[in-house]
């Protein structure tokens, strides 16, 4: 079944998120000694700078999450790990990921991958020079494949929590020329805000025929097919930086026409009918383009 990645949008939510640490880095992992709780939760949570991000499974279950602060003058969670700041130049501006959490049944690529990648595009919308994160080798392995470097190979440990970890930092700069570009069009913010993000695996239906047309979508990696309405033969080949399901917003059209399903391991970026075309009235030349280039790795 696919799982959709956005920003934690309300309390519920947030207590979702704390009951997820719990479970995973208490109960399943043993990470962090019990004290009487059911949460897992630091002072950062209270910040206006810290975004979370949450992995959400078909029946709208958190089953994963991270937390991105940007820098502020209370400091980053990395900082109580490791001194990134000596390695960088002055007055570079931080992200720092912390709280990395996925339940047992859902640990795969595409959901860590997921949650790393939006936490880079946050990172984009808010100009981060650096994204700090003291990460165990394992998840550290799929923020290197996005650019991240550790800063030494060896394993530090933290008082406090049962794992020893690497500290990773990923230089802006090294992240692929269209990322780059994507900030600078000052659509990125936009897209944090309107946009989330879904994984589909191969045969799954992204589309269905007679549903309500409330959203476009982009490919981001992957490939869909486009099946005709009545034979169900495939009629159109999708790739990475299309965009389909846009039609229904603005023909007019409530229901879609035809049923798209994914042909490989896709990922997606959603974007709801207020949001695209609000891009629309506001871009009217650059909505989707920006978006294309932008978000293909």
């Amino acid at each position: 079944m696919p799982i959709r990645i956005r920003l934690a949008q309300d309390e519920q939510d947030i207590e979702q998120v704390f009951r997820i640490r719990h479970q995973v880095f208490r109960e399943e992992e043993d990470l962090i000694h019990a004290d009487g709780t059911q949460v897992v939760l630091d002072q950062f949570d209270a910040f206006p700078a810290s975004k979370l991000f949450v992995a959400l499974n078909e029946r709208d279950q958190i089953v994963g999450s991270v937390r991105a602060t940007l820098d502020n003058p209370a400091g980053l969670p990395a900082d109580e790990y490791f001194d990134f700041r000596e390695h960088t130049p002055p007055a570079s501006r931080f992200m720092s990921i912390s709280m990395y959490c996925v339940a047992r049944p859902y640990r795969n690529l595409m959901v860590a991958r997921g949650l790393l990648l939006m936490c880079t595009y946050h990172a984009l919308a808010n100009n981060v020079d650096y994204i700090s994160a003291p990460l165990n080798p394992v998840v550290g392995k799929l923020i290197h494949r996005i650019g991240g470097k550790p800063v030494t190979n060896d394993l530090l440990s933290v008082p406090h929590i049962n794992v020893r970890f690497l500290p990773y930092l990923l230089d802006m700069n090294d992240l692929h020329e269209t990322f780059a570009n994507f900030a600078k069009q000052n659509v990125a913010h936009n897209m944090i805000r309107s946009y989330e993000c879904m994984i589909f695996k191969k045969g799954e239906r992204i589309i269905r025929k007679g549903d309500p047309g409330d959203c476009a979508y982009l490919i981001v990696t992957g490939a869909a097919q486009v099946l005709h309405p009545n034979t169900s033969a495939p009629i159109a080949e999708l790739s990475q930086g299309d965009v389909f399901g846009d039609r229904e917003l603005l023909s007019g059209d409530t229901m879609r026409t035809a049923d798209v399903f994914a042909s490989s391991l896709v990922r997606v970026m959603v974007l709801p009918k207020r949001a695209f075309l609000e891009h629309q009235r506001t871009l009217p030349r650059t909505s989707v383009d920006p978006l294309k280039t932008a978000l293909i790795e």
